[in-house]
């Protein structure tokens, strides 16, 4: 980290006591706590350039709901460059992923977990939206942005799949607030209850059916767990063709 970096955070946070990494790393930045005399806080630095990309969009993402008080999420603080790296800094907040939780908990526990899941979901899917939006709109942007990432080497989706995303595809619903890359990965569990969404990069206004095939793709298989998930979230079910549409295609591009 340059030094211009670091006088740039202890400029937000104050004087810094250590930077380590933290436990869980994702694959497309790394992630530190930085710890100062006043708390602790999250710095997330991405460097390839696609990466870069996305944290730019966290960071606009949270600025754009920093006075939400109904959504949690880390809250903003600042966002800063040089010529090799993107740096997001934001607030701390303490739990571990749903992901880890569910390693560790029994099958009553997996169970209310899940359900806090689904009902977590529900409160960003219906939170009101400024203006009528269809998820058509999400789609096709969705879809150029694959292109994109395809043309430059970024992704392992194909062209044939693409093509065949771009041909057949569901039927338009009424858009919602969506988080983009729902998968229990990206949620953050305190006391056995859900707290909070992370990596917020894809968090806009589209197509809930997309957060909902990602929400269940770890345990689509397990009737007790959809049940779960869908008896706290309140939605009928997805279709198997909107799963795989979903989850075997669009998000390959992702």
């Amino acid at each position: 980290m340059k030094s211009v970096i670091r006088q740039r955070i202890e400029q937000q946070v104050g004087s810094i006591d250590s930077i380590r990494p933290v436990a869980e790393q994702g694959g497309t930045a790394i992630v530190y706590y930085v710890k100062t005399l006043d708390g602790t806080y999250i710095l997330k630095q991405a460097s390839l350039p696609r990466y870069r990309e996305w944290l730019a969009q966290e960071a606009t993402v949270m600025q754009t709901f920093k006075s939400q008080q109904h959504i949690t999420i880390p809250t903003y603080i600042d966002y800063m460059k040089d010529e090799q790296q993107d740096y997001l800094l934001m607030s701390y907040i303490a739990g571990e992923t749903l992901t880890t939780t569910l390693e560790n908990a029994s099958e009553r526990q997996r169970l209310e977990l899940i359900r806090g899941f689904g009902r977590f979901l529900r409160q960003l899917h219906t939170k009101e939206i400024s203006s009528a939006h269809s998820s058509q709109d999400w789609l096709d942007k969705q879809l150029l942005q694959a292109d994109h990432y395809m043309k430059q080497g970024w992704t392992s989706g194909s062209s044939e799949l693409l093509h065949a995303l771009s041909t057949k595809h569901p039927e338009p619903v009424p858009a919602t607030w969506i988080h983009g890359d729902c998968t229990t990965d990206n949620l953050l569990v305190r006391d056995n209850a859900i707290v909070a969404f992370i990596d917020l990069a894809g968090m806009t206004v589209g197509d809930r059916r997309y957060d909902e095939a990602l929400a269940t793709r770890s345990f689509g298989t397990d009737i007790k767990m959809l049940d779960a998930f869908y008896s706290g979230y309140g939605f009928s079910p997805i279709s198997e063709e909107t799963f795989r549409f979903f989850d075997d295609g669009l998000y390959e591009f992702y």
